[in-house]
């Protein structure tokens, strides 16, 4: 493919497509937003970027596979897939992307000479939202990503609003399994650790039962608040499990790491200085914890399943109760221990 093929006999003048694509297109939600263009002639990839980096944060790929790894790690909100390449053609690019929990969310628009009906229906079938044939009009182009790059912002606003627990502000049970799952998926794949920890308020039913449920509703705001300070990153991630019990996600995270911020979790709520005379382990609100790292090595081919990990954190959670709250206690995966029932009751 050439240049040409995107429009024909003339060459794509940078400060042409800013002043054609005038300035009512690109709004300041719509260029935070990132589009990936994947094709492997510099030509095309050059004019793509005149044409779109004064609307969106574009990035440029001549290679599939590094295109996929790159979507994997960093936010890509629309792609621009070319079909024919030599590494990798745009249907394998396109199914391993829809198969992959980390990057399934991300709509495809296949942009390529090829203007067959059965590859167009292919492309669709794969899950691509849209197909363009060259020689593309550049007006038209342009308008098709901007529509799709809206519906992705209405769809992220509305993620968004329905992942949210409408008491304490954190992401809710849904948005915290979503988040998980990927997290997860992606330690395994690079060979990372991931650290969770299950939060829980000591002694809550009593607090409940002596102050009354709206300063427990209160309580559970500000614990809230208080775990989400902690986060260091922005992708450390905190959500709420269910009643008084909440979970972190930290990737990237080992052992030592995950204690730090087990200690300081610990210390922040503490530091609330929340009465509660009902409390076993001190006179005010405080939480115990349940932390447990997953290190994906290598030579490690047995992997656990999330469902198995948060049965190793939960029971780390329950020892640390039994153990007089207050406190955290951890353990590291691989070394799995015995299998454990799901009977534990958290005080």
């Amino acid at each position: 493919m050439s240049v040409s093929e995107l429009r024909p006999n003339q060459e794509i003048d940078a400060s042409a497509v800013a002043l054609s694509s005038g300035t009512s297109v690109a709004n300041s939600e719509l260029r935070k937003q990132t589009l990936m263009v994947v094709d492997d002639y510099q030509s095309n990839l050059q004019a793509m970027n005149a044409l779109f980096e004064y609307q969106y944060q574009v990035v440029l790929f001549d290679n599939a596979k590094d295109a996929l790894t790159h979507a994997q790690q960093e936010s890509v909100d629309l792609i621009l897939l070319d079909l024919d390449m030599p590494d990798m053609h745009g249907y394998e690019a396109c199914t391993e992307l829809k198969s992959n929990p980390l990057t399934a969310h991300i709509p495809i628009i296949f942009v390529t000479a090829s203007d067959s009906s059965d590859d167009e229906a292919h492309g669709l079938l794969l899950g691509a939202v849209d197909y363009i044939t060259k020689p593309v009009n550049l007006t038209i182009l342009r308008a098709r990503v901007r529509n799709h790059m809206e519906l992705v912002y209405y769809r992220k606003q509305l993620e968004f609003l329905s992942s949210v627990d409408g008491l304490t502000g954190v992401a809710n049970r849904r948005q915290l399994d979503t988040v998980l799952l990927q997290q997860f998926a992606s330690t395994i794949r690079f060979g990372r650790c991931l650290t969770l920890m299950m939060i829980d308020i000591d002694d809550f039913k009593p607090y409940n039962d002596f102050y009354g449920h709206m300063q427990g509703d209160d309580c559970l705001k500000r614990v809230a608040h208080a775990i989400q300070s902690v986060r260091r990153r922005e992708s450390d991630f905190v959500g709420r499990y269910g009643g008084e019990e909440f979970a972190m996600v930290l990737p990237d995270t080992d052992l030592e790491g995950g204690l730090v911020v087990a200690q300081k979790l610990l210390q922040t709520v503490r530091g609330l200085n929340i009465e509660h005379q009902g409390a076993t382990a001190a006179d005010r609100v405080t939480i115990s914890i349940g932390l447990t790292v997953y290190e994906a090595k290598q030579d490690y081919p047995e992997h656990i399943s999330v469902e198995e990990l948060i049965k190793l954190a939960d029971r780390q959670l329950y020892a640390a109760k039994r153990d007089g709250k207050n406190r955290v206690n951890y353990y590291q995966v691989p070394k799995l221990p015995t299998p454990i029932k799901d009977d534990t009751q958290h005080e």
